[in-house]
């Protein structure tokens, strides 16, 4: 399959033809590098943020961590006695 270079602002680009971008997932970036006269393009893969935190808290749970007593529980200062209500 051929493609050519597209001239963008001061950049060249390459347009990667769709039956390819899709066997090589969702990623919109893309690590670009040469070997040996080629390109290699390789599709980075971006974790979503909080993505895996269910499964870091579970494995933190097994390895015996346990909700810590709040080390400011019993910290007290003047508006907590004056001006704050509940």
């Amino acid at each position: 399959m051929e493609a050519s270079l597209v001239k963008i602002g001061n950049s060249q680009g390459l347009i990667i033809p769709k039956k390819i971008l899709n066997k090589l997932g969702s990623s919109k970036k893309f690590n670009i590098r040469e070997k040996d006269g080629c390109l290699l393009v390789v599709p980075v893969q971006i974790e979503k943020p909080r993505e895996n935190w269910d499964k870091l808290f579970a494995q933190t749970k097994k390895k015996g961590a346990g909700s810590e007593k709040d080390p400011f529980d019993n910290v007290t200062n003047e508006f907590d006695h004056t001006e704050w209500t509940w």
